[in-house]
């Protein structure tokens, strides 16, 4: 078998299937496969050594044939052409025409200039995100949700009827992919219902919106005869619980005493845990925490995202809770692992589905399900970290 030398600077075939592993995990910008186990990894190997075997033996059927075609070109180009006479007979000398060759001089022509380079796009960050658009919108969008928090309720409220059902839309986009129909009627009526039970009910309330919101996907997916019911009431219940029911719990948590410090807390240290992940894990990642479902991914960034999530936690529980510090660290390292599950839950379904973002309606960031993954999941956590553990524990 044919085995490449390690010397040589070629690098190794791309291999993207391998037999008997279906699933394996790919590099995401080249979309060569990254062994995961030994045999995995023998597999690969063998699969670029037979590419590199088929590839010379390609190349040396050529050499062959280029060979075969010169010997050729050697025997009808002999003295003895088989007619039985010499060609330099069968010239009449009186008849013959003699041409004269006369070298020319030519002008040597300049090599053409090289044209002008084209811009380049903008080069990406190594998390494959435009940067400076990523923290401008992340910037707007946590002023908007710090205006409804601290000062105005009802732009929060804004807010949520304005993203929820953007991301639901996004979520029906996707599945669409596999050709599940999530049905935006009860999506969009949950997505709007939902929040406004919340704000005028409190929890009793939303939980009764979400029982009405089920029935009429059931009904709705029942009627409408898709041509994957299962799958998409599945997918519509989901888009509900995971957007409007899991962000009302916002609303609700505003409603509490101090309701305002604590919702700040939830969502700033749900921002520190991104932003901290983000940069640690783009800077110094190396160990892939879940290469099957996030290759980019990083311990290093899980741990970053654990620090800054702390020590967000740890200042604002100083400062503006009536908790001792310490208290800071369970809050902070609860909502991060919260954010992280929801990192992971999208990437999850995006995988599933085959696409990186689940949307375009971001810049810098994708979708508005991608900006709100981590959030829609650390929101209830921190309810019940605030409004029922806590108090629970510490009195």
């Amino acid at each position: 078998m044919s085995t490449p030398d390690p010397k040589s600077k070629k690098p190794a075939p791309v291999i993207t299937h391998l037999d008997g592993f279906p699933d394996p995990v790919r590099d995401p910008d080249t979309g060569m496969i990254v062994p995961q186990t030994r045999r995995e990894r023998r597999a690969l190997e063998a699969a670029q050594a037979s590419m590199i075997a088929k590839k010379a033996a390609r190349h040396q059927a050529a050499l062959d044939e280029a060979e075969t075609i010169e010997n050729m070109g050697d025997d009808f180009g002999s003295d003895d052409l088989g007619f039985g006479s010499d060609p330099a007979t069968d010239v009449d000398p009186e008849g013959s025409t003699v041409l004269t060759v006369k070298q020319i001089e030519t002008e040597e022509i300049p090599p053409p200039k090289p044209l002008p380079a084209t811009s380049a796009a903008p080069k990406e960050s190594r998390a494959g995100r435009n940067l400076p658009a990523a923290i401008g919108v992340g910037l707007l969008l946590l002023g908007i949700a710090a205006v409804g928090i601290v000062w105005f309720p009802v732009v929060l409220a804004i807010l949520i009827a304005v993203l929820v059902p953007l991301g639901i839309w996004e979520l029906a986009q996707v599945a669409k992919t596999r050709n599940i129909h999530l049905a935006l009627t009860p999506g969009w009526v949950a997505g709007l219902g939902i929040p406004a039970a919340a704000w005028f009910g409190g929890v009793d309330a939303m939980v009764f919106a979400l029982f009405g919101s089920i029935l009429l996907t059931v009904f709705w997916t029942a009627v409408g005869e898709p041509d994957n019911p299962a799958g998409s009431m599945a997918t519509t219940l989901l888009a509900i619980l995971w957007l409007p029911f899991c962000l009302s719990f916002g609303i609700t948590l505003l409603q509490e005493p101090g309701g305002s410090v604590l919702l700040i807390t939830t969502v700033l240290a749900t921002v520190a845990s991104d932003t901290f992940g983000y940069l640690v894990g783009a800077t110094l990642g190396k160990h892939r925490m879940a290469p099957k479902i996030s290759p980019k991914k990083s311990w290093e960034g899980f741990f970053g995202s654990l620090l800054g999530a702390i020590v967000i936690s740890v200042l604002l529980t100083h400062f503006l809770l009536d908790y001792d510090w310490w208290v800071g660290i369970i809050i902070g390292t609860v909502l991060m692992l919260a954010a992280t599950a929801g990192d992971f839950a999208a990437s999850m379904v995006k995988r599933d589905f085959g696409v990186k973002d689940m949307g375009t309606t971001l810049p810098g960031h994708g979708g508005v399900m991608d900006r709100l993954d981590s959030v829609s999941f650390a929101i209830p956590v921190g309810y019940t970290l605030f409004v029922v553990v806590l108090p629970l524990i510490l009195g």
